[in-house]
């Protein structure tokens, strides 16, 4: 790949954005690459956590204004918001795994799809969380307003998005996008140590839960209970809940697989 780097180190994969020379800022290869890969890693059954990453000091700048937007057109911009953004931030969104943003420093404008659309940010205390598209007269895009608006509610999203405010690290923590911070010297110990964790732990219950909480905000309850009456009923035919009920009883660790 041209923008991206992939591996595979036992169950964890590794996304890492590789364009430092551009403080990673997304063009349209990248954002077709990323997409292409989430898919992939969506497939992949051996890949139980996945790891976004970014190359050089910046995680990530943002769309990159003189690849993206070369034709200024409506219809051109729709397009491309439509056709290529958002089949991105679907595949983001809606993947199968426990995703942990490692944020090692700034992330702005596009790029905050993939801190807001982790499930975890793990963030270094000089990864500062930038609105720019007001400072250019535009609006977020990418989604990045629907999972603001779902991580921190409407008048703080408000507070953040007109005012096109640029956070820091432990005010993004306050608001409750980031899940931790620590110093740069702890990053990649607590990094590692989150993702250890979610690799041994039940990736198929994860899985559904991740849906079931994204929806739960524009469910009615009743709803709501027939998704959880139901996941809860496949939960109970899998074998890592027969292997974590099994381990319980012998007091022991339990060794789920995801499935």
């Amino acid at each position: 790949m041209e923008t991206l780097t992939y591996t595979v180190d036992g169950a964890v994969g590794t996304l890492t954005l590789n364009r430092p020379q551009v403080r990673n800022a997304m063009n349209g290869r990248m954002l077709d690459e990323l997409r292409q890969t989430l898919e992939a890693v969506n497939l992949d059954t051996g890949v139980r956590v996945l790891v976004l990453r970014g190359a050089g000091p910046v995680f990530c700048a943002g769309g990159d204004l003189r690849d993206l937007f070369t034709d200024a057109h409506p219809v051109a911009i729709r397009n491309l918001l439509s056709h290529r953004i958002r089949p991105l931030s679907r595949a983001l969104i809606t993947l199968d795994k426990p995703v942990v943003c490692a944020l090692h420093g700034p992330v702005a404008g596009a790029g905050l799809l993939l801190a807001l659309g982790a499930d975890f940010v793990i963030a270094a205390e000089e990864a500062s969380f930038v609105t720019a598209f007001g400072k250019i007269g535009a609006i977020p895009d990418a989604g990045v307003m629907w999972l603001l608006a779902q991580h921190v509610g409407l008048m703080r999203a408000k507070d953040i998005v007109l005012r096109a405010r640029t956070l820091t690290a432990a005010q993004a923590l306050e608001l409750g996008i980031y899940t931790e911070v620590v110093p740069k010297a702890g990053f990649e110990d607590a990094v590692n140590g989150l993702v250890a964790e979610l690799a041994q732990g039940p990736t198929l219950a994860m899985a559904f839960a991740k849906h079931a909480l994204r929806d739960a905000v524009r469910m009615p309850f009743d709803a709501f209970m027939d998704l959880e009456a139901t996941g809860q009923g496949l939960m109970h035919a899998s074998h890592d809940h027969n292997e974590g009920v099994q381990a319980f009883l012998e007091k022991r660790a339990p060794r789920f697989t995801g499935c």
